[in-house]
């Protein structure tokens, strides 16, 4: 799912969660994520982006960042970002293998846990559980609306 742009894998994530519970959950999403943005990197290369595409003002701000490593980090943490242009980010600044998987996995890892354990505290009707969760995702939010807001600040300075 994370070659669709638009398409989110959060229900698949929160569905792995309640099948396989938090921990097993949080391994499956984790995995998963990492394996999909890693293919969909590889095959980036081989496919023709439009014109349009490629002018995206997010993938814009993802190749501008003063620190790359800790934007693009921050582009795989936050759910509402495309991984694809993510990706695309990676594949245009030619960011070395293994500085682009230890990315996707730091940045995956806080999402990957949130559906897993959100997928089983649905299931088992855990209603704390689930506000601290959706606490944690409005931090998140809030958290990449801060570092966006003092990236515009920094570009026109």
């Amino acid at each position: 799912m994370n070659a669709i742009p638009g398409l989110s894998n959060a229900v698949i994530c929160v569905f792995v969660g309640l099948c396989y519970g938090p921990w097993i959950g949080l391994l499956v999403n984790w995995a998963g994520n990492i394996l999909g943005n890693c293919a969909v990197a590889a095959l980036l290369s081989h496919v023709k982006l439009s014109h349009k595409f490629k002018q995206n003002k997010i993938l814009d701000s993802l190749t501008h960042y003063r620190h790359p490593a800790l934007g693009l980090t921050v582009g795989y943490m936050v759910p509402i970002i495309p991984s694809v242009l993510v990706n695309y980010a990676c594949a245009t600044m030619k960011i070395p293998r293994k500085n682009f998987i230890l990315m996707v996995a730091v940045g995956m890892f806080p999402t990957s846990a949130l559906y897993a354990f959100w997928g089983d505290a649905l299931f088992k009707g855990n209603y704390t559980r689930l506000l601290v969760i959706v606490v944690l995702i409005v931090i998140i939010l809030l958290l990449t609306r801060f570092v966006h807001q003092r990236r515009v600040e920094a570009a026109t300075k």
